[in-house]
């Protein structure tokens, strides 16, 4: 299991420029809703990424997941990969969602859960 608690939000196997883009999206997610979790799995954590691959997130949030919400962070993701030329990838749910509902029978949460770094 890969999880772990990064206070410099410098993981291993991603580039400088990855690792600002973390914190620029982390920032942001903070700043609106500061009970608000994210984690970064797949690829890019297990060191298996490739010149194609996304740098995947989980953003969980605190609250209902309204589209003012999913556009608000989607927009804000679209300003990030723009400036810096990345690909962050964002699956943006409620707490309550990830935690307890029909999420957890995916087997992305599995994935997420046994393979992620939260930050």
């Amino acid at each position: 299991m890969v999880k772990a608690m990064k206070t410099d939000l410098h993981l291993q196997h991603l580039s400088d420029q990855e690792n600002r883009v973390l914190q620029e999206l982390c920032a942001f997610i903070k700043e609106y809703w500061p009970q608000g979790r994210l984690k970064v799995f797949g690829s890019k954590i297990k060191g298996t990424a490739d010149e194609e691959s996304d740098l995947d997130t989980l953003i969980e949030l605190p609250v209902a997941i309204t589209e003012d919400i999913r556009r608000k962070i989607i927009y804000r993701v679209f300003e990030i990969n723009l400036a810096f030329g990345t690909n962050l990838s964002v699956l943006i749910v409620s707490q309550e969602e990830w935690e307890k509902g029909y999420l957890t029978l995916l087997p992305i949460h599995s994935e997420v859960e046994e393979g992620s770094v939260a930050l």
